[in-house]
């Protein structure tokens, strides 16, 4: 269970870094927002950049759960969950607006230094099962899909209700060329999948239940 003041500190400053941008975004408005004096804020979160830190961290956390499918799978779900969280859940919306700003050394490249590792593990695994073609090689697979996925989320940042179609359709494009026909067959590469994923993700159910509400209603 999220602590509930952080927490509410976190969504508070994540809808406004995904509004007006870190640099637009002040101590100030954060406690008018949230209705804390200095101290009360200051007690949580000491400067605007260590808030930042915590949203990017929470915005791109990964479920801890072990996936129930196979790990191109995995990949693939991975993505598309993050690609349907990020326009309905402002700490997803304001991680990747700060973890592509250049000017926060705090926080720029979050999403690719967490994403590659993890993406090259299962990949790796999924070449031990034989899902994937022999001849792939993990670290750079895994590199060129991250790199899509950033350039894409780029792309949408001013029509995000777009980015699960197009990420599913990156996905398809990745997939096609590294999988073996026998995992190309049981993979599920629809868009709608990731709004399934979102309502089954105990992150994703805990987060939308007690801090962003509304965004679960609009994924129905």
């Amino acid at each position: 269970m999220r602590e509930s003041k952080r927490a509410e500190i976190l969504d508070v400053a994540a809808t406004l870094f995904a509004d007006m941008g870190y640099s637009q975004t002040s101590m100030q408005d954060i406690m008018d927002r949230t209705g804390l004096t200095k101290g009360g804020l200051y007690h949580h979160f000491k400067t605007k950049e260590a808030i930042a830190v915590a949203v990017v961290v929470e915005g791109f956390a990964m479920d801890d759960t072990p996936p129930q499918v196979g790990p191109l799978q995995a990949v693939v779900d991975a993505s598309i969950l993050l690609a349907w969280l990020t326009p309905r859940v402002p700490v997803v919306k304001a991680a990747a607006r700060l973890g592509t700003d250049q000017d926060l050394e705090e926080t720029y490249g979050y999403l690719w230094t967490q994403y590659i590792p993890a993406v090259e593990k299962l990949l790796v695994q999924a070449k031990l099962l034989e899902e994937i073609k022999p001849g792939a090689r993990p670290e750079e697979w895994c590199f060129a899909w991250v790199a899509a996925y950033t350039g894409v989320d780029l792309m949408t940042r001013q029509d995000y209700e777009s980015l699960p179609r197009k990420i599913a359709t990156i996905n398809r494009v990745f997939v096609s060329g590294l999988a073996t026909e026998r995992a190309l067959a049981e993979l599920d590469m629809r868009a709608e999948r990731g709004r399934e994923l979102m309502e089954q993700s105990p992150w994703a159910r805990q987060y939308l239940r007690e801090v962003a509400p509304q965004a679960s209603e609009a994924s129905h």
